[in-house]
C-alpha cells in the first residue's frame, strides 16, 4: 500500500511542479510571446509523458497513473487545440508500451478531449470554486470509466485495492492541483491590481504634492508683485519686495528641477568619472557653506572610476553633503571617504549632526518628506535615490539621534578598456613606457 501511494505521490509531484513554475515564468515575460503562449500545453505534455513513464505497476497488461489530470487541465483551460495535441501525445507515447491498456488510453483520452471541448467556454466563465469542483467530478468520472474498461477488457484485471486507490487518489489529486492552480493565478491577479493601485496612488500623491509645493512660492511672488504695482512704495521697500518675489520664483524653479531630475530616465550620455576628482570638485563647491556653518570637512579619497553623467553625479553628492552640513547647525565634522569594497566603489559621507529616528529613516526618499521643516522641499533625497539607481548602484543610510548620519553609496567599477579599444598611439605610448 505504501509503495502504491509513493508512486501516486511521485506522479502528483510531476503535475504540481509546472502549476507553480509556469505562472512565475509567464508573469516575468521572459522569452518570445509565442513561446509563453504554448508553454502551459508543452508542460502538460511533458507531465503526461513522465506519468506514463513512471506508473503504478499492476501486472503486465495494465498500468495505473495520473496522466488524466494534466490532460484534463490542459484541455479545460487551454481549449480544443491544446486538447487535440495532448491526446495525440498521450496515445502515441502510451502505444510504445503496448498491452491492453493502450485501447483504454485511446478511448479515455478521446472522451476527455470531447467533454473538454464542450465545457471549455462555460468552464472559463465559472467561479473559481465551481471550476475546482467540476474538474474534480470530471476526473472522478474518467477514473470510473478507466476502472470499468479495465475490468471488462483486460484479461488479468488489476487488484481491487489498486483500483479503489486509483479511484480515490485521482479526484483527490485533481482537487489539490486545480485548487493550487486557481490560488496561484488569483494571487497573481491580486498582485497586479495592488501594483497598479500603488502606482496610481503614487502618481496622485506626487501630483498633489508638487502642485501644493509650487503654489506656495508662486502665491507669495504674486502677492509681492501686486504690492509693488498697487501701492506707492519707497525705492528700498520696492527692491526688497522684488527680491523676495525673485527668491520665491527661484524656489519654484528648484522644485521643478528636482522633480524633473527624478522623473527623467536613466543617464543619456554616461561617461567614465574619476570619483576622487568629482568628490573634490563637490567639496570645493560646498566648502563656503561649511565654513559659514563652522563645519570641518575631512576627506580620504581613492581615484577609482565609475560610469555616469557628470552633472547628475555631482548633484547627488552635493545634495547629500548639503543635508549633512544643514544637520550640524552648531558646527561639527563632515567625513568623506572613497574606497573599494568587495569590487565596488564605496563613497561614504558621515556627519556629527542631529541624526534621525528610525521612522524618519524609513520614510527617507519619499516625495516631499523632509526633516528640515519649511526650509526643505523633500525632493533632495528622492533625487539622490534616483541618480544612484540610474548608475546601477545602491545606497545605505544609518543614523542615530544626536550622534550623526552615515550615507554609504555603492557603485560598480567602470570597465577597463579592452586591448582592441586602445588606439595605435596609446599602444605606442605604452610600448615606450
Amino acid at each position: 500500500m505504501l509503495s502504491i501511494l509513493k508512486d501516486f505521490l511521485l506522479n502528483l509531484f510531476f503535475i504540481l511542479l509546472p502549476v507553480f513554475l509556469v505562472p512565475l515564468w509567464t508573469e516575468q515575460e521572459k522569452g518570445p510571446k509565442r513561446l509563453l503562449l504554448y508553454l502551459p500545453t508543452a508542460c502538460c505534455a511533458i507531465v503526461i509523458v513522465l506519468c506514463i513513464t513512471l506508473p503504478v505497476g499492476a501486472e503486465n497488461d495494465f498500468m495505473f497513473d495520473l496522466w488524466q489530470i494534466p490532460l484534463w487541465l490542459g484541455s479545460l483551460y487551454g481549449g480544443i487545440g491544446p486538447a487535440a495535441l495532448l491526446v495525440l501525445v498521450t496515445i502515441v507515447y502510451r502505444s510504445l508500451f503496448g498491452g491492453a491498456g493502450v485501447l483504454i488510453t485511446v478511448v479515455v483520452s478521446i472522451a476527455i478531449a470531447a467533454v473538454s471541448s464542450l465545457w471549455t467556454k462555460r468552464f472559463a466563465s465559472l467561479p473559481s470554486k465551481q471550476r475546482v469542483l467540476l474538474a474534480t467530478l470530471l476526473s472522478f468520472a474518467s477514473g470510473l470509466l478507466t476502472i470499468a474498461m479495465a475490468e471488462w477488457i483486460v484479461n488479468n484485471p488489476p487488484p481491487l485495492l489498486l483500483s479503489l486507490t486509483f479511484l480515490l487518489v485521482q479526484p483527490a489529486s485533481m482537487l489539490i492541483v486545480c485548487a493550487a492552480r486557481e490560488m496561484v493565478y488569483h494571487n497573481m491577479a491580486l498582485r497586479k491590481r495592488i501594483i497598479r493601485a500603488e502606482k496610481m496612488e503614487a502618481v496622485t500623491h506626487l501630483a498633489a504634492s508638487i502642485s501644493h509645493e509650487i503654489r506656495n512660492p508662486l502665491t507669495a511672488a504674486r502677492g509681492f508683485i501686486q504690492l509693488i504695482e498697487e501701492q506707492p512704495l519707497a525705492a528700498e521697500k520696492r527692491r526688497q519686495y522684488a527680491r523676495i518675489a525673485l527668491e520665491e520664483l527661484d524656489r519654484a524653479e528648484a522644485i521643478i528641477t528636482d522633480y524633473l531630475t527624478f522623473a527623467k530616465p536613466a543617464p543619456e550620455m554616461p561617461e567614465k568619472l574619476n570619483v576622487k576628482l568629482e568628490v573634490e570638485r563637490v567639496i570645493d563647491i560646498i566648502r563656503p557653506l561649511a565654513n559659514m556653518s563652522c563645519v570641518d570637512i575631512q576627506a580620504s579619497l581613492a581615484p577609482f572610476s565609475v560610469m555616469g553623467e557628470r552633472e547628475k553625479f555631482r548633484q547627488c553628492l552635493l545634495n547629500i553633503m548639503k543635508n549633512a552640513i544643514e544637520a550640524m547647525p552648531n558646527g561639527g565634522t563632515l567625513w568623506v571617504y572613497a574606497s573599494l569594497d568587495n569590487g565596488r566603489v564605496l563613497i561614504r559621507i558621515a556627519d556629527t549632526g542631529i541624526g534621525m529616528t528610525k521612522e524618519q529613516l524609513d520614510r527617507l526618499g519619499e516625495p516631499y518628506f523632509t526633516t528640515k521643516g519649511v526650509k526643505g522641499t523633500g525632493l533632495g533625497m528622492m533625487v539622490v535615490y534616483r541618480i544612484v539607481e540610474s548608475m546601477n548602484g545602491t545606497i545605505r543610510i544609518e543614523s542615530e539621534i544626536h550622534k550623526g548620519t552615515t550615507v554609504s553609496i555603492y557603485l560598480p567599477l567602470a570597465p577597463s578598456p579592452s586591448p582592441s579599444t586602445i588606439s595605435d598611439k596609446e599602444k605606442q605610448l605604452f610600448a615606450v613606457l
